[in-house]
């Protein structure tokens, strides 16, 4: 039994590897430093794995019995701690667990192909060391595949939480998986004829992963259009509230003008009277009742300033000062709506952000300025918490409801092939987007601050 140890040390790079997978499902919803816990415990996990492998492989009359066994049964340990570490995602962890299987099903049909090609003559012993040995190549070999492939594997909420049938869907994978175990766990060795029964498994597979992927283009785009509605309701409400204000003002002015004269007469009167303070008191106090006629738009153009009216007012009614800089093309058509999506999300984000932080530390800084086709959008605000941030820079929450606000300005940066920054540093949380407005774009029309 010299290859017990080679045997229990593949075994452990086997279940090591199917954790791999794990993380790149799932690496958006950890921070650094929880990623460095959870692949510490499992690292952990293997090498008491390695002990007790190493142990129950120095028993060579159940050798292959106990080699399935621990290929079969081993990753439980591994799941029921990726639970402990996720509680928040248990029916996608188990989607991902089944899609696990099943891949793992396929690589492991492969290497006992291999096996079966070149090395049918050789002991048991060498034949399962073989085995486990062409399971980590073909692992590697197919890496770029399956990374890219989990990467995207993890369903969404929408599917999963918020539909009466998510469970049966994150169970389905996971049941095919183990339709595969009574074959996994028989006494004998592989046979070409069992072997060719399951490497059916893929297909289920390849039918599931595209399914997931289908249906997060579907999400996207439904909440892109989701998001435009909001924010046309948002600015038909604005434009109401904008008419009521200019009837308003027009009343006021209306008043004021009938008054005019009379008010003329008495400033006359004390200019005459030499009474030049009570005169400039006078004047004083009619220019605070024309400034209250006035209405100060953040922006000429009508798509961006409905935004800025909209979430400016609902961040100071939340106790939150802000500081407003916009120069903007008065008519930028199409790049308009989809930069007001965009905005209205970061403000939508921020604003919730900040209501949650000290009353005296909060603050929303907005600076919108164009040159010529160049557009730089920079939404700054406060923020005790760290926020942890996807491979693509952007932020990312497990927290149910948040998340998929990021959709429409991944949709916007992606469109018009932007640059963005999405940084925290001393407390301060600072979005960048440069971008580029297409050919006659960029009007000479300007915003107004």
């Amino acid at each position: 039994m010299e290859l017990f140890l080679p045997l229990a040390f593949c075994t452990v790079l086997v279940h090591l590897a199917g954790r791999f997978l794990w993380f790149e499902a799932f690496r958006d919803f950890l921070s650094s430093s929880r990623y460095k816990k959870i692949a510490l415990s499992f690292l952990l996990l293997g090498l008491l794995n390695l002990i007790l492998y190493g142990y129950l492989f120095l028993n060579p009359t159940h050798l292959v019995m106990i080699y399935k066994a621990t290929l079969s049964l081993g990753w439980i340990p591994y799941v029921a701690m990726s639970f402990f570490w996720l509680p928040r995602l248990i029916a996608q962890q188990i989607f991902v667990l089944g899609m696990q299987g099943l891949w793992i099903f396929f690589l492991h049909n492969m290497s006992i192909f291999t096996i079966l090609l070149l090395w049918n003559d050789n002991s048991i012993q060498q034949r399962l060391s073989l085995e486990l040995a062409m399971y980590l190549i073909y692992f590697l070999i197919t890496l770029p595949l399956s990374s890219r492939m989990f990467r995207h594997m993890c369903p969404s909420r929408r599917l999963i939480n918020d539909k009466a049938y998510g469970y049966y869907i994150a169970f389905l994978p996971l049941l095919i998986a183990f339709i595969q175990m009574p074959i996994s766990l028989e006494q004998d060795l592989w046979t070409l004829d069992k072997l060719l029964s399951r490497l059916i498994a893929f297909f289920p597979f390849i039918a599931l992963y595209r399914y997931v992927s289908l249906q997060a283009e579907d999400l996207e785009n439904e909440v892109l259009m989701k998001s435009a509605n909001e924010i046309q309701q948002k600015a038909i409400r604005f434009f109401q509230n904008n008419m009521l204000l200019i009837q308003a003002s027009m009343k006021q002015f209306s008043i004021l003008r009938h008054d005019m004269r009379h008010q003329i007469n008495i400033i006359y009167g004390l200019i005459s009277s030499g009474k030049s303070e009570e005169a400039l008191h006078f004047l004083r106090s009619f220019d605070e009742h024309l400034e209250k006629t006035a209405i100060h738009p953040f922006c000429l153009n009508p798509f961006v300033n409905a935004v800025l009216s909209v979430y400016i007012v609902k961040a100071k009614d939340a106790g939150i000062p802000v500081t407003c800089r916009v120069n903007f093309p008065e008519e930028v058509p199409e790049v308009q709506e989809r930069l007001s999506f965009a905005l209205a999300n970061l403000l939508e984000n921020a604003i919730r952000v900040s209501e949650k932080q000290d009353k005296d530390k909060r603050f929303l800084r907005i600076n919108l300025q164009t040159k010529g086709r160049q557009v730089i959008l920079c939404i700054e605000n406060y923020c005790a918490s760290p926020i942890h941030f996807d491979k693509e820079g952007f932020p990312t929450t497990d927290e149910p409801g948040h998340g998929t606000g990021m959709t429409s300005i991944r949709h916007f940066i992606s469109y018009y092939k932007g640059y963005k920054s999405f940084s925290q540093e001393n407390e301060m949380v600072r979005f960048e987007i440069y971008f580029t407005l297409p050919e006659g774009g960029g009007s000479a029309a300007k915003g107004r601050r």
